[in-house]
């Protein structure tokens, strides 16, 4: 979902750390890929392996967050063919760790919870395997907004004792939020997910929180509005492709 898109560059390798923006500080954050969906919609093949500029998307997505965090994402798969496939798709020495989705749960949530009883630490940044426009001023952001809410607990206090920091900091525009470019904290995920039901999405792990951190996309880089985008079909990935609006 995004307004015109133009200017896109070519992209034929994944950003290096030493291009991702700097962080003040950064995050005690792991970026999660999700990646173990059917693609049904997209039709035959995982479109985690569909190209833009001759590059897999599963590719551009875990390049750009591994640029920007720093450290390897975990990519959550259904099944162990998804995770053969998609790790033929990702050099080697990126040292992208893979997680299977947890089996109780189904969709984003499936692998979120298996991310968050995998990783140490304290956040997980969160984005889908189908959205190639991912910016990293745009995630930077966000990881930004992260650090100054963990650094103002410390120095805040109420009448209940110390501030909590948000248990999860999600972009808003006037279509609505955006739980597949988000930041959840790892513990709030654990806490709750045992409280859900088995076909229930990321909006109702959110809707379970309290102090939820909504950020306005006029509080981030003009980028974000590219960042979210997503492609379900092979339609739409042809007209980012060719540099059209996409909305889902």
């Amino acid at each position: 979902m995004t307004r015109e898109r133009q200017n896109r560059p070519s992209r034929t390798d994944a950003p290096t750390a030493a291009a991702a923006p700097s962080l003040r500080p950064a995050p005690d954050a792991t970026a999660v890929v999700l990646a173990g969906g059917e693609s049904t919609r997209f039709g035959p093949g995982h479109k985690a392996l569909a190209t833009l500029d001759g590059e897999p998307l599963i590719r551009r997505v875990v390049g750009t967050l591994r640029a920007v965090a720093g450290r390897p994402p975990i990519v959550a798969v259904r099944t162990a063919d998804q995770r053969e496939r998609l790790a033929q798709a990702l050099p080697r020495d990126w040292d992208v760790r893979f997680v299977r989705d947890e089996p109780r749960l189904a969709g984003p949530l499936a692998g979120v919870t298996a991310a968050a009883d995998t990783v140490t630490t304290s956040w997980l940044f969160v984005a889908g395997c189908d959205m190639p426009l991912l910016e990293p001023h745009a995630v930077a952001a966000l990881f930004e907004c992260a650090a100054r809410s963990d650094g103002d607990r410390d120095r805040h206090v109420s009448a209940d004792g110390d501030r909590p920091s948000p248990p999860a900091i999600v972009p808003v525009s006037e279509r609505g939020h955006e739980p597949l470019h988000a930041l959840y904290r790892r513990a709030a995920v654990r806490d709750n997910v045992s409280e859900l039901a088995p076909d229930d999405g990321l909006g109702a792990l959110l809707n379970r929180l309290d102090g939820v951190e909504y950020v306005g996309f006029d509080a981030l880089p003009e980028s974000v509005d590219r960042s979210v985008t997503n492609v379900n079909t092979r339609t739409e990935l042809a007209r980012v492709a060719a540099g059209d609006e996409v909305r889902r």
